[in-house]
């Protein structure tokens, strides 16, 4: 069967029509814009707590609905302590400083602060289409012939997509609060067992029953009200010891050791009251510093102002602990760090309800409580040192 010439040309003017309307037209708008399809990187130094790294990360959700492009490696300092050493690292390749949050395009081509990261990342990405990954050793590299998997550290890539791609690692937020809940637990059982707090307790129920011995009632107001001041006073102190640490973290430099700084700190105190129970030394020297006072008390209003102020002479005797957690815990928005402290200073007072409860209930007097506490607290110091030296040993070696 022979096919005409006039079908033949029938044919070959389709093909050239189809060819012209889709194969050019492509073509040309590539060849106008070589660059489209390449991305645009940056390298971003960020830290979990960082309030300023905070407004930067919202940002960059409406960076890169501007910018699909936009492909941005992140690394975490605070979190992920391998990342740390990069900071320098690229410091001394780009000069872009110790501070976060810090984002890099290049060698004189860098933005510190959130600020000037907000402000300033979308004139750079308006008056560069295409721009390689800076490497931490000052090269750079086109995103798309970068091997991920050759990042030093724990990487994240950000993307427009907001995918993970190969080479990195996801976050475990559940083994971190698990980790987190450990060190805050055994650190508030080290602290709830301090002979001092426990010692003022009793002392202050015994001058309620002192002063009114029929008012049973009073023994427990007066306990609850001197338990719910200190809790309120220590959950206060422990937002202040907060704030300092995390204003410490803005010298990124300190940062970087605080933590191995603190599991030091741990492992001396720990070590100071194992000392105690060796050395026999179980007396609480801030009892009598206050005993005027909490002689004076004779209800429970008094039992709420008075454990306000003892608070001042608890702290040399129990703010070990609560620094260390303070340190621990500084890593997190203060807000965050509410339920933490409000579960920290509820272990931390639990001995003090027990007691309360048991005088009231008379299932036992505050002289066998007292004489008790008299008997045993070389043991408590032990005890305490156990726990708090066996967590700054893990800390130092990073178990935990």
């Amino acid at each position: 069967m022979q096919i005409s010439n006039k079908k033949i040309k029938q044919l070959l003017g389709l093909i050239v029509l189809l060819f012209a309307l889709g194969v050019f037209p492509v073509g040309n708008v590539l060849a106008k814009n070589p660059l489209q399809q390449e991305d645009t990187c940056a390298v971003y130094f960020t830290g979990t707590g960082c309030p300023h790294c905070a407004k930067v990360n919202t940002f960059f959700e409406d960076l890169f609905e501007k910018y699909p492009n936009l492909v941005i490696i992140k690394y975490e300092i605070y979190q992920q302590q391998e990342n740390a050493p990069l900071l320098s690292e690229y410091n001394n390749s780009y000069g872009s400083g110790l501070g976060i949050p810090l984002l890099i395009f290049g060698k004189d081509k860098f933005l510190h602060g959130d600020v000037p990261i907000i402000e300033r990342a979308s004139v750079f990405l308006d008056q560069n289409t295409a721009n390689p990954c800076p490497l931490a050793d000052g090269k750079s590299i086109a995103f798309e012939g970068l091997n991920i998997a050759s990042l030093p550290g724990r990487p994240k890539i950000a993307t427009a997509v907001g995918c993970e791609l190969g080479g990195t690692q996801n976050e475990e937020p559940t083994k971190d609060e698990d980790l987190t809940l450990t060190k805050i637990f055994s650190l508030a059982a080290a602290d709830a067992v301090n002979p001092c707090a426990l010692s003022i307790l009793t002392a202050m129920l015994l001058a309620i029953m002192t002063y009114n011995p029929k008012k049973r009632r009073n023994i427990l107001l007066a306990g609850l009200a001197f338990t719910t001041s200190v809790f309120v006073m220590y959950t206060f102190y422990g937002l202040v010891i907060i704030r300092f640490f995390q204003l410490v973290k803005a010298l990124t430099s300190i940062r970087l050791f605080l933590y191995k700084f603190l599991g030091v700190v741990a492992i001396v105190l720990g070590l100071l009251d194992i000392r105690e129970f060796l050395l026999g030394h179980s007396a609480c020297h801030v009892v009598p510093k206050v005993g005027k006072l909490l002689s004076k008390i004779t209800s429970p209003t008094g039992a709420f102002a008075i454990g306000a102020f003892v608070t001042v002479f608890l702290l040399p005797c129990t703010i070990g602990p609560y620094v260390i957690a303070g340190g621990i815990l500084s890593t997190i928005s203060i807000l965050k760090t509410l339920p933490w402290l409000a579960l920290y200073n509820l272990i931390f007072v639990l001995p003090m309800v027990g007691i309360t409860i048991v005088t009231y209930f008379g299932f036992s007097t505050v002289e066998n409580i007292s004489g008790w506490q008299d008997r045993n607290l070389k043991y408590l110091n032990l005890a305490a040192g156990l726990i708090i030296s066996v967590l700054g040993l893990a800390m130092l070696l990073g178990w935990v």
